[in-house]
C-alpha cells in the first residue's frame, strides 16, 4: 500500500472554486469518442464534481459514479450534482488504491489531474485498469508544472512554480506528470495507449484575472502555503511577493499564460 498521499493543493475555497470551472467538454474532450450514449463512467477523484455532471449530460442511458477520498470536497461534489438534477451521476467515498467495485465493472474509467497528487500513480492505474472492462478503457489527463509559463516573463511566478515543485515531491507526488503518463501505464501492464496533449492558455482580460487572482488567494490561503512554510521552501512574505507577482500578472492587458496537459487513453484487453 501506498504512503498516505497529501493533497498539495488542499480544498480551500479558493482551491475548489477554480477546480469548479473545468468541464467535461474542455476536460475530457480526448475521450469523447469512445463514451456512448450508455456508457457506464467511473470519475476518478471528481473534486467538485463539475466534470463529472458533464460527464452523465452524456450519457442519458449509461451512469457516471464519481469518486472521492476527502469527505469534505465531498459534500461540495454532492451539491453539485443535486443542483444539476441528473438522475444518472452518483458520488461516493472511495480510494483509487482499493476500488469498492467488481472486476470490469465500467466501460470508461477515467482521472483528471488525478495521479500527479499519488505517491503510486503505477498502482492507482493497476485499480483502474481492474475495474474496467475488457474493450473498456482507462482515461487520464495530467498537467505538466515545467511547461508552465507566462508573458511577459515574472520572476515571482517562476518562483511560484519552483515552490510548488519543490511542495509536491515533498509530497511523493510528480507535478510534471503529464509527461509520464505512458510510462505509468506500461509499467501497470497496461500496453494499448494512445497518447495526447493539449495546452490550456489564459490571456483575455476574465481568464487573467481568474487565474491570476485565484493563484494569489492560493499561494496565501490553501494547503499549498501552509505547507511550503512547513516544509521551509518559503516564508509569509516570499509567498506574499509571489502573491503581487500573481496580481501583477493579472492586470497585465500583454499577460498570457499557459502550459501543457498530457492525455493518455488505453483500451483494456
Amino acid at each position: 500500500m501506498p504512503k498516505r498521499d497529501v493533497y498539495t493543493h488542499g480544498h480551500q475555497p479558493a482551491v475548489v472554486n477554480q477546480h469548479a470551472r473545468r468541464t467535461a467538454d474542455k476536460c475530457a474532450a480526448f475521450a469523447r469518442d469512445v463514451i456512448a450514449e450508455d456508457s457506464q463512467i467511473l470519475d476518478v477523484g471528481c473534486g467538485p464534481a463539475s466534470i463529472t455532471a458533464g460527464l452523465g449530460d452524456w450519457v442519458p442511458n449509461g451512469t457516471v459514479t464519481g469518486i472521492e477520498i476527502a469527505s469534505d470536497i465531498l459534500e461540495v461534489a454532492r451539491q453539485t450534482i443535486e443542483a444539476s438534477g441528473l438522475e444518472n451521476v452518483v458520488v461516493e467515498q472511495a480510494s483509487v488504491y482499493k476500488l469498492p467495485y467488481e472486476d470490469g465493472s465500467f466501460d470508461v474509467v477515467y482521472a483528471h489531474q488525478v495521479l500527479q497528487h499519488l505517491t503510486d500513480p503505477v498502482a492507482a492505474l493497476k485499480e483502474m485498469a481492474r475495474v474496467a472492462r475488457v474493450g473498456g478503457y482507462v482515461a487520464v489527463r495530467d498537467a505538466d508544472y515545467y511547461t508552465m509559463c507566462c508573458s511577459p516573463e515574472s520572476q515571482m511566478i517562476e518562483e511560484w512554480r519552483r515552490i510548488y515543485c519543490l511542495v509536491a515531491r515533498h509530497n511523493g507526488a510528480e507535478p510534471d506528470a503529464g509527461r509520464h503518463l505512458l510510462g505509468w501505464f506500461h509499467q501497470a501492464s497496461i500496453k494499448n495507449v494512445h497518447t495526447s496533449a493539449s495546452a490550456w492558455a489564459y490571456s483575455s482580460p476574465e481568464e487573467r484575472a481568474n487565474w491570476g487572482f485565484s493563484w494569489a488567494e492560493r499561494c496565501l490561503t490553501t494547503s499549498f502555503a501552509e505547507q511550503a512554510v512547513e516544509y521551509g521552501y518559503a516564508t509569509r512574505a516570499e509567498l506574499e511577493a509571489i502573491a503581487d507577482g500573481w496580481r501583477e500578472w493579472a492586470t497585465n492587458p500583454d499577460g498570457h499564460f499557459h502550459f501543457i496537459n498530457g492525455e493518455a487513453l488505453a483500451q483494456i484487453s
